[in-house]
């Protein structure tokens, strides 16, 4: 029995690291340790803060962040604004830059969001 599950764990391992790709890349050596003392600091592995990173970009980045073509451009109901869930800091830049008529028409689609979210909320 205690040799059926040392192989288990040794097929999960093996299962694991096939599941990882091994990244490498090049640093500002000042960086890099600063980064691993604050990630010593925090009791964190490096990989896990570094992943958390990635990911963190990945969600922010990944379905709101389309690449806007010339064509889309040319309609006069397009608005280029950013994404959903984007940070505070980068709406509140938006709204600063935005036209009236650009800010009418976010307010018009945020109540719109808001009455069919009531729906469901």
């Amino acid at each position: 029995m205690k040799a059926f599950f040392k192989a288990l764990i040794i097929i999960i391992i093996i299962i694991i690291k096939l599941s990882e790709k091994l990244v490498n890349f090049r640093m500002d050596s000042d960086k890099f340790n600063d980064l691993k003392m604050l990630a010593l600091k925090e009791r964190t592995p490096l990989k896990n803060l570094i992943s958390g990173l990635i990911d963190d970009y990945v969600k922010k980045h990944q379905d709101g962040n389309p690449q806007f073509t010339i064509d889309q451009f040319k309609d006069p109901g397009f608005v280029a604004c950013p994404a959903f869930f984007r940070d505070r800091l980068t709406w509140l830049v938006y709204y600063q830059k935005a036209t009236p008529e650009e800010l009418q028409k976010i307010k018009f689609q945020v109540i719109m969001h808001d009455k069919l979210l009531g729906k469901f909320l």
